[in-house]
């Protein structure tokens, strides 16, 4: 069983996440903060992140740094809900990291299952 991490700091939305993907058959990790998400991943193997890039603690930019110092072959998907800003040009810069792929909030749940389902048959 493949085990993807969520981390968002809305506890509305990794339950949202975590619902639809045990749903599919993953097991789910959650995290509230960067730094939770860093020591689950050291803790546990883990085949997928789907972190927001606005975190307390660490942001999503930063934990996905370190994780792949880790780990370079670790896959993310970036979401954001854009805060202050313009969602899609945070999302842009997660991109740097290498993403499978990019979601705003709301997130299109049916489409985040597609492109999870794609990034762990790779």
């Amino acid at each position: 069983m493949k085990t993807i991490l969520v981390v968002d700091d809305a506890p509305m939305i990794r339950e949202l996440l975590k619902s639809v993907l045990e749903a599919e058959g993953y097991r789910v990790l959650e995290a509230a903060d960067g730094e939770e998400a860093i020591q689950i991943c050291h803790n546990n193997a883990i085949d997928l992140s789907i972190i927001d890039i606005f975190l307390p603690k660490k942001g999503g930019l930063q934990v996905m740094g370190e994780l792949i110092k880790a780990d370079s072959s670790h896959k993310f998907i970036a979401i954001s809900g854009g805060e202050a800003f313009n969602p899609e040009a945070i999302v842009e810069l997660a991109k740097v990291y290498d993403v499978v792929d990019t979601f705003t909030k709301p997130i299109d749940t049916r489409r985040l299952v597609d492109v999870v389902r794609t990034a762990l048959t790779d």
